[in-house]
């Protein structure tokens, strides 16, 4: 059936070029543009340029459409987890360990370069505009995210949320499955909102983890190291 849909669609030709954006939207070069002087400027990502999604004429991809159509979204789920910051300060709070939100923010900040540099590599559309030209009504969430205006693949908040997640699940070891499980929620949030698809947030929870043991590795960790990278 599948195979039916994807090569006798007429617009096939349409989806075999679609792409997500046309050019990069200014504030995104700007981050791109910081990573070789950032604090990820070491970080080899070059092996995620030969990982690319799976193409939008492909049956995976409209798998994975039919999934998301699947999906009752959340709203207060989605809004709640689009906060990457404030959710893991809500944790902190519940859980009685401090937490530093510069500290937070100038890792997210930098890691943010790179995401970005690989979702324009890929250029992937959102799941909305691909469902559009396979004729499905994939009833993308109407809440407006502002977070939700670059290419689809990795996932941001997958990556970011499990970045950050394996930092406190590393300085707070009694509180890990808690951490571990915020970030994978973050993932999962943006599939409920149904603007990824879940090979998104696998490739995102995927370079999470590099980047954090990047971090780790090279002994990037420490509060002071951060902010004079940033």
């Amino acid at each position: 059936l599948y195979t039916m849909v994807v090569y006798d669609f007429k617009n096939v030709g349409k989806l075999k070029k679609l792409k997500n954006s046309d050019e990069v939207l200014p504030k995104h070069a700007d981050k791109i543009s910081d990573v070789p002087n950032g604090l990820f400027k070491g970080f080899k990502y070059d092996s995620y340029k030969d990982t690319p999604p799976y193409p939008n004429e492909s049956i995976r991809t409209l798998q994975e459409l039919i999934k998301l159509m699947g999906i009752n979204t959340n709203d207060e789920f989605i809004y709640s987890m689009d906060r990457i910051t404030d959710m893991f300060k809500e944790l902190c709070s519940e859980l009685n360990v401090p937490i530093d939100e510069n500290y937070i923010e100038t890792i997210l900040n930098n890691a943010g370069g790179v995401i970005l540099d690989l979702k324009y590599h890929f250029n992937r559309p959102r799941p909305n505009l691909v469902a559009k030209l396979y004729g499905l009504d994939l009833d993308k969430n109407k809440l407006h995210l502002d977070t939700a205006d670059s290419p689809s693949f990795p996932s941001g908040h997958a990556t970011q949320g499990t970045l950050i997640a394996n930092y406190f699940a590393n300085k707070y070891p009694n509180h890990a499955i808690r951490f571990k499980k915020l970030g994978r929620d973050i993932g999962k949030s943006r599939v409920n909102a149904k603007v990824h698809y879940p090979s998104d947030i696998v490739i995102g929870e995927r370079l999470g983890n590099d980047m954090f043991q990047y971090l780790k590795e090279n002994n990037l960790l420490w509060k002071n190291t951060l902010y004079k990278n940033n």
